[in-house]
């Protein structure tokens, strides 16, 4: 086994520090030249400014079942309840979907902003990679949302963080509309036949309620007991009178418990669907907030971007490094040759 010699590289802590007092001047020069090199790169990178926006998402329970609802907006059906996780998630997702970022696009005109040529051919993909860049949503330990924008504007990133909130309320109202609109549609569609329904069977009862019928069990009890009554006493003019009264009740009064029976069920469901078509209503013309806005975005007063100091102090001390293992490497090399 080859021992080792005395000119071999020892990284001991004695040993490193020898060999860097010995490479101090070069070592020296390099940092030198990073760090003069890293200070201009550095004021040559436009600086950006961060604006910041802060919210917790909203209960979902309805507003229609919350208020309008029998059962109350009580407990978790609160819709002042703060969302939770599963909100919160949702929210995220909505954050970061295709309508969001158009409307913020277009409200900004970004492809300009951004210096991005209309013809390009693949203008969507680059400007989608900006937007990923200097637009950030982010969940926080506490369920909440922060949305922050990076801007060479503050006022411009101050401005895009409060509409991406305000986008993402309307874009949760549109989809809510949209379901709400169908379902509103169907009910309201059944309720009115039902009206109709109803109204028809109001009109049959009143017609046979002009031959005299308008409660069957009285009737017919009260009728018998007076047709014999009359036949006892001999008095058959009253008697052949009861007589057709009897005869009536007997043709119509079976139609007449039916149609009793059926408008005391639909008049029932009618009032169910009305509470329904009630909520429906509600559903399609609120316009409450999805979101709790804690913190608006205001104009940032210091840029956030650069960091000149880290970038100054990386630069140095990767030169540094880099140059100390070139030195190493290149010594081993003149020594085992």
């Amino acid at each position: 086994m080859r021992e080792k010699t005395s000119e071999e590289f020892d990284f001991s802590s004695f040993k490193l520090i020898h060999y860097l007092l010995l490479k101090k001047k070069p070592l020296i020069k390099v940092s030198v030249i990073a760090f003069v090199v890293s200070v201009v790169a550095s004021l040559m990178i436009t600086p950006k400014f961060r604006s910041t926006v802060v919210l917790y998402p909203a209960s979902s329970t309805s507003v229609s079942q919350a208020l309008v609802s029998t059962s109350g907006g009580s407990g978790k059906n609160n819709i002042l309840n703060f969302g939770e996780e599963e909100e919160t998630e949702q929210l995220l997702q909505i954050l970061n979907s295709d309508e969001i970022k158009e409307k913020l696009i277009e409200k900004y005109h970004l492809f300009d902003h951004y210096r991005i040529k209309p013809e390009d051919k693949y203008k969507y993909t680059h400007i989608y990679g900006k937007l990923k860049k200097n637009v950030a949503f982010k969940k926080t330990e506490f369920m909440s949302i922060k949305i922050s924008v990076l801007d060479e504007d503050p006022l411009m990133a101050a401005n895009m963080a409060n509409d991406i909130a305000a986008f993402l309320d309307s874009t949760i109202n549109r989809m809510k509309k949209t379901r709400a609109r169908d379902a509103y549609n169907i009910v309201s569609t059944e309720y009115t036949k039902l009206q109709k329904d109803i109204q028809i069977l109001k009109d049959s009862l009143k017609v046979i309620g002009e031959k005299g019928l308008y409660n069957i069990s009285a009737q017919s009890k009260g009728l018998n007991e007076a047709y014999l009554e009359a036949l006892s006493k001999g008095k058959k003019t009253l008697a052949d009178d009861l007589k057709n009264q009897i005869d009536v009740l007997g043709e119509y009064g079976s139609d007449y418990i039916y149609l009793t029976t059926f408008l005391g069920n639909e008049s029932e469901r009618l009032s169910l669907l009305k509470d329904k078509y009630t909520q429906a209503k509600v559903s399609l013309e609120e316009n409450l907030p999805n979101a709790f806005i804690v913190t608006k975005g205001r104009v940032p007063e210091k840029k956030a971007y650069p960091k000149r100091s880290y970038i100054v102090i990386l630069s140095v001390f990767s030169a540094f490094l880099f140059s100390l293992f070139l030195m190493i490497f290149f010594d081993s090399i003149k020594r085992n040759a």
